[in-house]
């Protein structure tokens, strides 16, 4: 029950940064007592006169509480807004020992290119590109949301210098994989070599993927290029 009010939380705070006590005395005042002091303790709300404040890094981190204590990702997921779908994404890259790097923005002879999260360890290298998709569009959409990200890792490989002001040691020969998180779990799971991974999947999908996965698209880095473009 403890967890329906916090998930209810995140609902009364999804477009608003406040709501009012009486608001959630309203759904059960016991349950309301037993654990609201605990999440002004913790931090993860804000309280003054009557009133309780949420901004988005506790929004997230109360999603982040939710999710270890075994709620549905999917169901706590569609309460985040598009960047708090991104912040989220990307704590559970950080949590699980990659180094992240959000909106990444480089020049290519095609123009400016962005990259919604850019996530890398010692093994694996995964360009993000984060769909607020609970269902899956149509399946030619999907084609050129995969086409798509694949130019932009394509780019990004011909300027391996870029990695390395990042702190990533010897990028040469190293390779990108180009990867789509939804919030939805859909059906197509890889389109033309492209993993599509929704929020429910992220952590078995990392602790699952294989360096040696021949099914998976990856975009070698291009160690003789050295054109720069400022």
């Amino acid at each position: 029950m403890t967890h329906d009010l916090w998930l209810k939380l995140l609902e009364l705070t999804h477009n608003k940064a406040a709501v009012s006590l009486n608001e959630l005395n309203a759904l059960s005042k016991a349950i309301v007592d037993e654990t609201f002091f605990g999440l002004v303790q913790d931090g993860l709300v804000g309280f003054s006169e009557g009133v309780l404040t949420m901004d988005s890094r506790q929004r997230v981190l109360l999603a982040e509480r939710l999710i270890h204590g075994g709620l549905d990702p999917k169901k706590v997921s569609r309460f985040l807004g598009w960047q708090e779908f991104e912040d989220f994404a990307e704590s559970i890259l950080s949590e699980n020992r990659f180094s992240t790097r959000k909106h990444f923005v480089f020049k290519s002879s095609a123009g400016r290119r962005e990259i919604d999260i850019l996530a890398w360890n010692q093994t694996f290298m995964f360009a993000v590109d984060c769909k607020h998709w609970v269902r899956g569009p149509p399946a030619g959409r999907m084609k050129d949301a995969a086409k798509a990200q694949v130019e932009r890792v394509t780019d990004l490989a011909k300027r391996p210098e870029l990695l390395h002001r990042l702190g990533i040691l010897n990028p040469d020969g190293r390779t990108i994989i180009p990867l789509i998180l939804s919030l939805g779990d859909l059906r197509d799971r890889l389109i033309d070599g492209v993993p599509v991974v929704s929020v429910s999947r992220l952590l078995s999908f990392l602790y699952g993927v294989s360096p040696i996965d021949t099914k998976l698209k990856r975009v070698r880095l291009n160690s003789s290029s050295q054109k720069r473009l400022e």
